[in-house]
C-alpha cells in the first residue's frame, strides 16, 4: 500500500532536508550566538506544538551525539504567529541570528533577512547544489535571503483505512482527476464529503499546476485572468458545486478547520503540504497515505514550496551564522554518522541516519522524469531501476519501492542481483523491520534467493 504508517517510515518522511540540514547545522554551531559573543546558537523558528518541539530535540540530540559541547537553543511560537511575533522578537533584546522563513513569504520578511550574496561568494558556497526555483523564491530584491533547507511538492493525505472501507484501490504515484473524482464520490455520503477544502488561493494554485497551468506569466507576472487558469479554479470549485464531494470553507476558516476534519477521520481526503506530516500522523488514529494531486493524465506535477534558513538583519555575528547555515549538507551529516558508526556499529539510531542521509542525498541529485524515462527505457538498468525506487520510498510509495526492486532481482542473473539485494536491505532498515511492507518484501526476497 502507498502509506506511511510506521513511526519509523515517519523520520524519513518528515525530516526530509529540513530535518538533515537542521541536525548539521546544530552539530556545527557551538559559540555560535543569538546575542552575546560565544553565547548558544538562538534558531528562532515556528516550534510551539509538541511535535515541532520533539522533532528539533531530535535533531539536537544527534548533533550533541557528534558535539556533547553543543549549546543551542529554538524558541518560537506557532506558524500561524510566527509571521507577527518574528517582528517582536528581533526588536527585543539578545535577538536570534539565525531565522526560518518561507519561499511563498520570503518578501514579507525581506527587511528582516539581511542578504546573503555576499557571504555566499565569501565562502564559496555552491548554489548550484539547491534548487533554483527554491533559491529565485528565497530572492528579495535581486539578493538571496536565505538557503533553502528543502523543497516539497504539494500532496493529497488520504485516510487509507476508508479506502479500504469503500472497497477502493489505494492511489499509486499517478492519479488521474477522474479516478480521483470518482473515489471521493465513493467516499461521499450525504453531508459527509469525501474533501476537505482549506481556505485561500494556495490549494487551488497548486491543483492548477498540477495540470501545468500557472497562476503566473514566464516573466514572473500574475495572470489570474488567464483562460486556461480560470478553468482550472473553476474545476476545482466544481468539486463543491458540480461533484459535490467537498464543502466550501467558510469565510472565517483558517486551514486548521480543514486539517482537523481530516485527522478526526471526518474526511478522508485532504490536499496540503508534506510538512504537516508529523503532525497529521500524530493526531490521525488510521494510517495515514500520501500521493500526488490529481492531474488530468494522471501524472505527477506541483509546485514547489519549503522553507529555508535566513539571517537576521542584526545580527552581529553573520560570519559564524552563515557556518552553521552552509555546514548543512549531506555530505557532513553521512560523515557523522559513520563516525558513529565506527565507534559503535551496533548504534541503530546511527544506522537508520546514515540510511536516511544516504536515500536523501541521492534523491536530491535526480529529476522525476528523467529518472522514470531511464527506468521504463531500461528495466533491467540496475541504477535505473535504483533511483526510480529511491523516489518512490522517499515520497512515501514504499511498497511501489521494493517491488520493483524485488522485480528486478527476479529479471537480473544470479551473478547480477547481490547489489540489489544489499539496496533492499538498506530500505528494509530504513522502515523498520516490523512494518508489514517490509515484511512481506523480506518474505519474497528470500522465495527469490532459496
Amino acid at each position: 500500500m502507498n502509506a506511511l504508517s510506521s513511526r519509523r517510515t515517519k523520520r524519513v518522511v518528515l525530516t526530509g532536508v529540513a530535518g538533515l540540514t537542521a541536525l548539521t547545522l546544530a552539530g556545527c554551531a557551538s559559540g555560535a550566538g543569538g546575542g552575546d559573543a560565544g553565547g548558544p546558537l538562538v534558531l528562532y523558528t515556528w516550534a510551539a506544538s509538541e511535535g515541532d518541539q520533539a522533532q528539533w530535540a531530535d535533531f539536537i540530540d544527534g548533533a550533541q551525539a557528534e558535539d556533547p559541547d553543543l549549546d543551542i537553543t529554538v524558541e518560537g511560537p506557532s506558524f500561524s504567529d510566527y509571521w507577527t511575533k518574528v517582528k517582536t522578537r528581533l526588536s527585543g533584546s539578545n535577538p536570534p541570528c539565525l531565522l526560518t522563513t518561507q519561499a511563498a513569504r520570503a518578501q514579507e520578511l525581506g527587511d528582516l533577512l539581511m542578504p546573503l550574496d555576499d557571504l555566499i561568494e565569501k565562502t564559496g558556497f555552491d548554489v548550484e547544489n539547491i534548487d533554483a526555483s527554491m533559491l529565485s523564491g528565497m530572492t528579495v530584491d535581486g539578493t538571496v535571503r536565505a538557503i533553502p533547507y528543502d523543497a516539497e511538492p504539494i500532496v493529497l493525505f488520504y485516510n487509507v483505512e476508508a479506502f479500504e472501507a469503500a472497497g477502493l484501490d489505494l492511489p499509486g504515484t499517478e492519479y488521474t482527476r477522474d479516478q480521483f473524482i470518482a473515489d471521493a464520490k465513493a467516499l461521499t455520503d450525504g453531508e459527509k464529503k469525501g474533501l476537505a477544502l482549506a481556505p485561500g488561493i494556495f490549494i487551488p494554485n497548486a491543483w492548477s499546476l498540477a495540470d501545468g497551468v500557472p497562476a503566473v506569466t514566464e516573466d514572473g507576472e500574475l495572470d489570474l485572468t488567464n483562460p486556461d487558469f480560470v478553468d482550472q479554479v473553476q474545476s476545482f470549485f466544481d468539486l463543491v458545486s458540480v461533484e459535490q464531494v467537498a464543502k466550501a470553507p467558510e469565510a472565517a476558516d483558517g486551514s486548521e478547520v480543514s486539517q482537523q476534519a481530516f485527522t478526526s477521520g471526518e474526511v478522508p481526503m485532504l490536499i496540503e503540504g508534506p510538512w504537516m506530516y508529523g503532525s497529521f500522523a500524530d493526531a490521525a488514529d488510521f494510517t495515514l497515505g500520501v500521493t500526488i494531486v490529481p492531474s488530468t493524465s494522471g501524472e505527477a506535477a506541483a509546485m514547489t514550496a519549503g522553507s529555508g534558513f535566513g539571517i537576521a538583519a542584526n545580527c552581529d555575528r553573520p560570519d559564524e551564522a552563515f557556518a552553521a547555515i552552509e555546514v548543512g549538507d549531506y555530505a557532513a551529516a553521512i560523515t557523522a554518522y559513520e563516525k558513529a558508526l565506527s565507534e559503535n556499529p551496533r548504534d541503530e539510531d546511527a544506522m537508520a541516519g546514515l540510511g536516511q542521509v544516504r536515500l536523501l542525498d541521492r534523491v536530491q541529485k535526480l529529476d522525476l522524469q528523467d529518472a522514470r524515462a531511464a527506468a521504463a527505457a531500461g528495466p533491467l538498468d540496475i541504477q535505473a531501476q535504483f533511483d526510480v525506487a529511491d523516489l518512490d520510498l522517499a515520497g512515501g510509495h514504499v511498497d511501489d519501492a521494493f517491488g520493483r526492486l524485488l522485480d528486478l532481482f527476479a529479471q537480473l542473473p544470479s551473478d547480477e542481483r547481490n547489489p540489489v539485494r544489499e539496496r533492499l536491505i538498506e530500505l528494509f532498515g530504513l522502515i523498520g523491520a516490523a512494518d508489514p511492507r517490509v515484511i512481506s518484501a523480506r518474505n519474497r526476497l528470500t522465495s527469490l534467493l532459496f
